[in-house]
């Protein structure tokens, strides 16, 4: 079963500012706007302009203990891409990558369910390995290797 519990207790911002990337005034806005809109306080913070997308990926991967990769990067089988089907993948924000023995390798863009990547398991018989990348990179990748049918 994928292991989704974080591998710090430090929060998101905490490990943004010990990096550098952020001060405090900037998280307060930040928390402020994730208050009022209702995004993501990672969201938040890229769309204030502070951070990039890149920034808050590697940040959850640090958080996790997963590793960041570019989903646009990694070329995905088409019989890979049957394992996960292309609504779930853009609801989840995450792609199948490949498929190694009994494992997935799966990117996604920040954090999913755990009963949905149960369930994944449950549907392939397949241990999920994760990976994590930005949304923009992930919807990028569903949109480059989802194709739809060539018409006949």
């Amino acid at each position: 079963m994928v292991n989704t519990v974080r591998q710090t207790k430090r929060r998101l911002g905490e490990i943004l500012m010990d990096e550098g990337l952020l001060n405090e005034t900037q998280i307060e806005e930040a928390l402020k706007r994730q208050k009022a809109t209702g995004e993501l306080l990672g969201e938040a913070l890229v769309k204030l302009g502070y951070v990039t997308e890149t920034d808050i990926a590697r940040t959850l991967a640090t958080q996790f203990g997963y590793p960041y990769l570019d989903a646009t990067k990694y070329f995905v089988p088409p019989e890979v891409l049957r394992l996960v089907p292309v609504d779930k993948a853009l609801e989840n924000q995450m792609i199948p990558l490949d498929k190694m023995g009994k494992t997935l390798l799966l990117a996604t863009a920040g954090v999913v369910p755990q009963e949905v990547l149960e369930g994944l398991e449950k549907q392939t018989g397949l241990r999920i390995f994760l990976y994590v990348s930005t949304s923009t990179q992930i919807l990028e990748a569903i949109k480059k290797f989802y194709k739809p049918p060539a018409k006949k």
